[in-house]
């Protein structure tokens, strides 16, 4: 994509809309090398290397279904530099209907340009979400507004019989109800089981007393026990090395060193079943 000053807002729209509907060409096309990336939660890239590594994670699905770009509103901030761009955007998500994940959010964003050999480069841009996350005892962020609360509630309606459901029980708490498709890894801490999240980056606690052995027949096949503390979903695995597994997160968990070799070619055995049901579809 060729980046304009004059078109810079409709170029940040165009890259945004393409991104969110799992394109990423236009996106990383005009990354700078040093460009850093704060996304929501806890995401944070620095390098166009760094964030070029999402890229099939993205266009796969792996990291969000497609959404849908609503109400678009952005305008160029002067810099008082001419070789710097400064964009400030809002605009509103939903996602497609046959996803596995439902999502209806505004979103605020970022994007900081220069000039390099006579092309604009992005360096930084910083996407949040304007709504608070969920809060205990709520099915919905508490600010979210009507349009999205009933499309978010049809959309569950229409798509509950294809999660993969697990109940969570709280000790001295209601059960929780969540999506195992959804969560990147389980991690044992204090005598706790901490469901780690992929949507909205949430821990859900499965309460006192839980030991992570006791987790092992409720839990999906794409689920491998790396270490005496940590459960990871192979769906969200990126990296194997000595001794650490790097999730598509960014985060990395550790593997004990007498059973890396084993752990290795276990893990990288259910990756690969994942991608030869992914090739039997296509």
């Amino acid at each position: 994509m060729q980046l304009k000053r004059e078109t810079i807002c409709e170029n940040t729209l165009e890259l945004i809309q393409e991104y969110y509907h799992l394109n990423t060409e236009p996106l990383f096309s005009v990354l700078a090398d040093d460009c850093v990336w704060m996304g929501m939660g806890n995401v944070l890239a620095s390098g166009a290397a760094s964030i070029r590594a999402i890229r099939e994670f993205v266009e796969d699905g792996f990291l969000m279904p497609p959404f849908h770009l609503e109400k678009p509103d952005f305008q160029l901030v002067e810099t008082g530099c001419g070789t710097q761009m400064l964009v400030l955007g809002q605009y509103v998500l939903y996602s497609d209907r046959d996803v596995r994940m439902i999502g209806a959010v505004k979103q605020r964003a970022t994007f900081c340009y220069r000039k390099e050999e006579s092309k604009w480069r992005l360096y930084h841009m910083h996407i949040s979400n304007v709504w608070n996350e969920q809060v205990r005892g709520d099915i919905f962020p508490a600010r979210i507004s009507t349009r999205p609360r009933s499309y978010v509630r049809k959309m569950s309606a229409e798509s509950v019989s294809r999660k993969s459901w697990m109940v969570v029980t709280r000790a001295g708490l209601a059960n929780q109800i969540v999506d195992s498709n959804m969560v990147t890894y389980i991690q044992a801490v204090n005598g706790d089981c901490i469901f780690h999240m992929l949507n909205k980056r949430r821990e859900i606690s499965w309460g006192r007393g839980c030991a992570l052995k006791d987790l092992q027949e409720r839990l999906p096949a794409n689920f491998y026990r790396i270490h005496r503390s940590f459960y990871v979903n192979s769906d969200y695995v990126m990296r194997i090395r000595r001794y650490a597994v790097t999730l598509v997160t960014g985060e990395e968990l550790p593997v004990p060193k007498m059973r890396y070799t084993r752990i290795r070619e276990e893990l990288t055995a259910l990756i690969e079943k994942r991608v030869y049901r992914k090739e039997e579809k296509t």
